[in-house]
């Protein structure tokens, strides 16, 4: 764990806040990307609650994976 005792507060630099303001960079940006659209919500987080249960279903195959004997012999 030598990485901790070689960071330091003082070797990081000092922030400064970006030029631009938040009117500025919603004025670059058109309208319609400011739309809310209620059904693409919807889809949206079905995608992602049906990517999470798929990630989720592969993960719990992965412990039976590596108990079997011919994976644990290589």
């Amino acid at each position: 764990m030598g990485a901790t005792a070689d960071y330091s507060e003082d070797a990081l630099p000092a922030y400064t806040p970006m030029p631009w303001s938040l009117k500025e960079i919603r004025a670059a940006i058109p309208a319609k990307y400011f739309v809310r659209d209620t059904r693409r919500g919807l889809l949206y987080f079905a995608r992602d609650v049906l990517l999470a249960a798929v990630a989720w279903s592969l993960a719990t195959l992965i412990d039976p994976y590596f108990k079997q004997s011919s994976i644990r012999e290589v």
